[in-house]
């Protein structure tokens, strides 16, 4: 039944419609639902989009920090009623053509979320998650697995150590240690001391082991009902099928019943307070300057739209650019290095709250940070704000608003992130979507008085219900918190006789057992290579020159908005010059330029654009190793009733950037330096991998010194540097913007709806004319010369557990073999490296990938508590592959997961700059099809070879590179013997 068919007050397989909503801004149409047999709720989103998304969420509030609903996120997809296999997650990962799958625990919810472009799919899908989600086995097994156990150290061997083990255990000790995940965390501790937000829903290492599969099994049945249930389905695929597949699966089997999950709002304060905590630190490492100080204060109710609506804009107003008050006034107060992760207004949980601080400071300026924050909100009440301002603010919230995303995650799950609060809480999953009713009434408040003057003083300055937290290092902190562990395992020793020690070994080897049984899969539906689609489809465009500048037009459906990226070639920049290409494109957009100031450039750009942005990039030749260019990237993005000021913006920075301001260029190291160190515990794997690959070629040398460590520890030492020996700096910054911008040969591309593009030609050619003129010359593109030397790695940090990579030099893209490598990464990471790391191991990934343009083989762990094993077991997967040791069926798979990630969506703008990009390197059409039709035709004794001739062969070639704190590197170092790490300390 098509949806215009559908109305209000209609009844399809036991759900109600009770309204039907459209969003113009949106190009959709809302139905909201009620199963009227169980209570549940849904809402559906009627649009176009051929990437539909289906979730199920569950209010989830944790009465404690054991994790108990992020441990049973894990345990719910480890098998179900009818699909009892080991795990069907994972499996269904590499059976489908999924363009995203996942699980998410947030403070009082737990989400259930894919998407599919196809069709079959998707409903595939559907079954495995209503069915997990509704009707899931909880093994104690997974349990121990997913979440905690105890188990010796050799689990054979009853006198060996105890320890605790579990994947979410790792996974917490990593978050654990990392500052602003712990920051976000003690807050919400100190704001909500008697709701469900003072828990920690991910859960405390010190308490997870606290959990019993007992009360595991408890909590879901506690909540996870269709009374306590919220369905979410958008895309092109039709309402009523939906509906007759979770009436048949899931609801026709409940009855309704009361589930009390509400969460109450926060008892409110009579005073403020001060809380401190502490994070671990390594010994040896500085303490200055590392702690965090942030103010929170409680505010709304999430039921008030209006309210929601006013504290977002005024955040913006406060915090939202450098221009903004409270943000300068933190930044060039100088007690810190950057604004505190969390700065702004924060409105999932029941009760709302606004935050504000800085990182990079010291325990002993919190008292300073508090009364700078108070007295900078002081002056913005008395003084207010200019309307050019708000407008801007408001244009930029309108832009957001509208901008169809899905680059990283599908636009329909934006949407749902968008609406879960409200719709979970209030029951209003309408009102995220809308901003015109609110925007209408906020007009009419402002005009009546001092309207954002009045919101500041009743929300934070008249506001009782404020924290002021201290988060400091505390280089004892681990060494304590292993004491408590070990404690506890002694403890637990001392109580077991022989025959509870016997008992932790049998279950050991049950679970061993568990892990390696070869399992019948075959409940569980499966796409073919039949379902692939033949060929990649053509992204149209048009190819015209202006001047000297080459310009590329792709007609996309963006929602009124114009994209503008233009690549410029870095290859005539000196040697000395190109570390610093990554700190000039951080540094551009936030300088002055053309006689603006920074604060004037940065209220031009919220007023007029959705953003300008610039980053260093490296496009690799599709045909050899050898060659590459790097470029400086720079995008813009505005309302097609903007384009004029977007280009003259875009102008001003590419003919007259200022980076004189070396107290500006100060502050932004400073926040870039406090952002990368933040980054290293979330993202460990990845400079791992950078650094290993920097070792075997030219391009990926290029590309860990732009975003890798080397970048990192550049930044470093530029941020211990006063103010005058950063002025040869700012020389080598505007240099670089005097070579990159003379030139005549760089290329831009444009993607909006076809009917703009008239007039933005007329602002790209007022662009290219104010353009400083170059010389007329080609600049050189061939790379210096590189011979690879593979080296073994380690960097030291404070982190409890290690991120391991090895990588290996493989071939180009257009190369044969380049298929095979492809199908090959999937088939290791799905069918050896996760039940291997993971599920053994006890990280939280076990990873493999294969960088086609770049040509290089990664073997990856993420949050891992082993080291030497995981170096073990990277050797093992290659003899595995090498031997054939894999059925056809999991062949199948890898291409399947090879094709996910090929075909997976992007947004209208994102199609375009990728297309943008594949142009400029020469990576054609006919090209991409060739290795789709090569990756389908790869068989067993191709993956063989492939595994023998790259990985076998090139072992001794390849590259190692570990992070992980000095302990644990020394440690393995032990094992390693003649094969150990290299430590040096990040």
């Amino acid at each position: 039944m098509p949806a215009t068919a559908l109305h209000t007050g209609q009844t399809l397989h036991g759900f109600k419609i009770t309204d039907i909503i459209p969003i113009a801004e949106l190009n959709a149409t809302l139905f909201r639902l009620r199963h009227e047999k169980t209570g549940a709720r849904m809402v559906h989103l009627a649009t176009e989009d051929p990437n539909n998304l289906f979730a199920v969420g569950f209010r989830t509030p944790p009465a404690d920090s054991t994790g108990v609903a992020h441990i049973l996120e894990h345990t719910v997809l480890c098998g179900s009623r009818r699909y009892p296999v080991r795990d069907p997650f994972f499996t269904m990962l590499k059976r489908s053509l999924n363009t995203f799958m996942n699980a998410m625990t947030a403070s009082d919810w737990t989400l259930y979320p894919f998407s599919s472009q196809n069709t079959k799919d998707f409903y595939n899908l559907l079954d495995i998650y209503l069915d997990a989600a509704f009707f899931p086995l909880l093994r104690e097994r997974d349990f121990r697995q997913e979440g905690h156990r105890i188990e010796f150290a050799r689990p054979d061997d009853p006198q060996s150590p105890l320890e605790f083990k579990g994947v979410v255990y790792n996974e917490m000790k990593g978050a654990m240690a990392s500052p602003p995940s712990l920051l976000g965390r003690r807050l919400a501790k100190a704001l909500y001391p008697t709701t469900t937000y003072g828990h920690n829903s991910g859960g405390e290492p010190a308490e997870i082991p606290d959990l019993t599969w007992e009360a595991l099994r408890a909590f879901h049945a506690s909540y996870y009902h269709p009374s306590n249930a919220w369905f979410y389905t958008c895309g092109n695929l039709p309402l009523e099928k939906h509906l007759a597949v979770i009436e048949e699966r899931v609801l026709s089997q409940f009855e309704r019943r009361e589930v009390q999950s509400e969460v109450p709002p926060e008892i409110r304060f009579d005073a403020p307070r001060q809380e401190t905590e502490t994070f671990p630190l390594a010994p040896g490492e500085e303490t200055a300057r590392r702690s965090l100080v942030q103010v929170g204060w409680l505010t709304c109710d999430i039921s008030d739209s209006f309210e929601r609506l006013a504290l977002t804009i005024l955040s913006s107003l406060l915090v939202g650019n450098p221009a903004a008050p409270l943000y300068k006034a933190l930044l060039d107060s100088g007690l810190g290095d950057n604004l505190a992760p969390g700065t702004g207004y924060n409105d999932d949980n029941r009760t709302t709250y606004f935050a504000a601080g800085l990182q990079g400071t010291d325990p002993d300026q919190a008292a300073a940070v508090e009364a700078l924050i108070l007295s900078t909100l002081e002056e913005a009440a008395r003084s207010g704000f200019s309307p050019e301002r708000i407008e801007g603010v408001i244009h930029r919230l309108e832009f957001a608003h509208r901008e169809v995303s899905g680059d990283h995650y599908p636009y329909p799950l934006a949407l749902l992130m968008r609406l879960m609060g409200p719709w979970l809480h209030n029951d209003d999953p309408v009102s995220p979507l809308q901003l015109g009713d609110n925007l209408r009434r906020l007009r009419q408040e402002m005009a009546a008085g001092p309207f954002f003057q009045d919101l500041i003083r009743r929300h934070f300055l008249d506001n009782r219900h404020r924290v002021t937290l201290t988060l400091r290092p505390d280089p004892t902190q681990k060494e304590r918190e292993d004491a408590a562990a070990a404690e506890r395992l002694a403890k637990v020793a001392g109580r077991l006789d022989a025959e509870q020690r016997q008992q932790l070994i049998d279950q050991a080897r049950e679970l061993a057992a568990a892990q390696e049984a070869e399992e019948d899969i075959s409940c569980l539906p499966t796409l073919t290579r039949e379902d692939i689609p033949a060929e990649e489809l053509p992204v149209s465009s048009s190819l015209n020159r202006e001047g000297f500048h080459e310009v590329q037009w792709f007609p996309q459906p963006t929602n009124g908005i114009d994209y503008f990226i233009a690549h410029l070639p870095t290859a005539g920049l000196p040697e000395e010059l190109l570390p610093y290409v990554p700190l000039f494109c951080t540094m551009l957009t936030q300088i002055g330029a053309a006689d603006c100031s920074y604060l004037e450039m940065a209220e031009r750009m919220e007023a007029h654009t959705g953003g300008i942005q610039a980053g260093a990039g490296i496009l690799d030749d599709p045909g050899t190793l050898s060659a590459f260019e790097g470029v400086v990237e720079l995008k813009g993005k505005a309302l097609q009733r903007n384009q004029k000021q977007l280009f003259a913006i875009l102008a001003d920075l590419c003919r007259a950037p200022d980076f004189s301001d070396v107290k500006r260029l100060q502050t932004v190291i400073g926040q870039i330096k406090t952002s990368m160190e933040n980054s290293i515990p979330a993202s460990g794997h990845s400079y791992a991998a950078r650094a290993a690959a920097s070792r075997l070629t030219a391009a990926a040398a290029l590309r860990e010194t732009w975003s890798g460590l080397s970048q990192f520890r550049l930044i470093k030492e530029l941020s211990t540097r006063s103010t005058e020996e950063l002025a040869p700096v700012a020389e080598r910054l505007q240099a670089i913007a005097a070579t990159l911008f003379q030139g005549p040969n760089f290329s831009c591309g444009i993607s909006g709806e076809e009917a703009s593009f008239a007039a933005v030609r007329g602002g790209l050619s007022a662009f290219f004319g104010a353009l400083p003129p170059g010389s007329g010359e080609s600049r050189p593109s061939e790379a210096p010369p590189f011979s690879p030397a593979p080296a073994r790695l380690g960097y030291a940090t404070s982190v409890p557990v290690a991120y391991v990579t090895r990588v290996f030099r493989t071939v180009p893209y257009t190369h044969d073999d380049s298929a095979p490598l492809m199908v090959l990464a999937k088939l290791l990471r799905a069918g050896f490296l996760h039940r291997e790391i993971r599920e053994k191991g006890g990280a939280y990934g076990g990873l493999a990938g294969y960088d086609t343009e770049g040509g290089l083989f990664s073997l990856l762990s993420y949050r891992d508590p082993q080291l030497a094993r995981t170096l073990r077991v990277f050797d093992q997967a290659v003899d595995w592959a090498a031997a054939g040791t894999f059925t056809d069926d999991e062949i199948d798979e890898a291409i399947l997961a090879v094709f996910a990630d090929l075909d997976r969506p992007l947004s209208p703008g994102g199609r375009g700059n990728r297309e943008f990009a594949n142009t400029r390197q020469g990576l054609t059409l006919e090209m991409r099809r060739h290795l789709r039709r090569g990756v389908l035709a790869t068989d067993r004794a191709r993956l063989m070879e492939t595994a023998k001739t790259y990985l076998g062969a090139g072992r001794s070639e390849s590259a190692v590179s570990v992070i992980a704190g000095e302990e644990m590197l020394t440690q393995a170092n032990g094992e390693l013997g003649s094969e150990g790490l290299t430590i040096e300390r990040i």
